[in-house]
């Protein structure tokens, strides 16, 4: 997959959060640095198939997904158990992945997409699983989002 498709991503992310989940997305402002992951990091994947089949991921931290569930839900990060954090931010990547596809021009035939699933792995550990992938960094309250694509 090509550079417009991350460029793509990112962009239908930062719609999606500001759209949904009421919160804003920026790049990074690392001085060509790599972006720090939170510890834990969750990764949230999502695959899709029809005239393409590939997948979509993002690698979040707890405080986040919190955060974004809390505005979903009308609550306080505080109220917002790990399982409704988890839950939103599977929502919330499906929803990208639908306005991915979308907009990726992919739309012209049936799309099926795969179940979100999340994992809670150390910093470490996402940082290997994107190694080498398309990927795009964002800053979300203040935190690391990282976008990533899988063929």
């Amino acid at each position: 997959m090509s550079a417009d498709n991350i460029n793509t991503l990112v962009e239908v992310t930062i719609e999606v959060l500001e759209g949904y989940a009421f919160m804003l997305g920026d790049p990074p402002k690392t001085g060509g640095k790599p972006v720090v992951l939170a510890d834990p990091s969750w990764i949230v994947t999502i695959s899709f198939a029809g005239s393409r089949v590939g997948g979509i991921g993002m690698v979040v931290s707890p405080p986040i997904a919190r955060q974004a569930a809390a505005n979903l839900y009308a609550r306080e990060p505080a109220e917002i158990s790990n399982d409704q954090a988890q839950d939103a931010v599977k929502e919330l990547l499906n929803i990208v992945c639908g306005h991915y596809i979308h907009k990726d021009g992919a739309n012209e035939a049936v799309i099926d997409f795969g179940v979100p699933a999340l994992q809670s792995v150390a910093r470490e550990d996402a940082a290997r699983y994107v190694n080498g992938k398309p990927q795009a960094a964002l800053v979300v309250e203040g935190h690391p989002l990282l976008l990533f694509i899988e063929d």
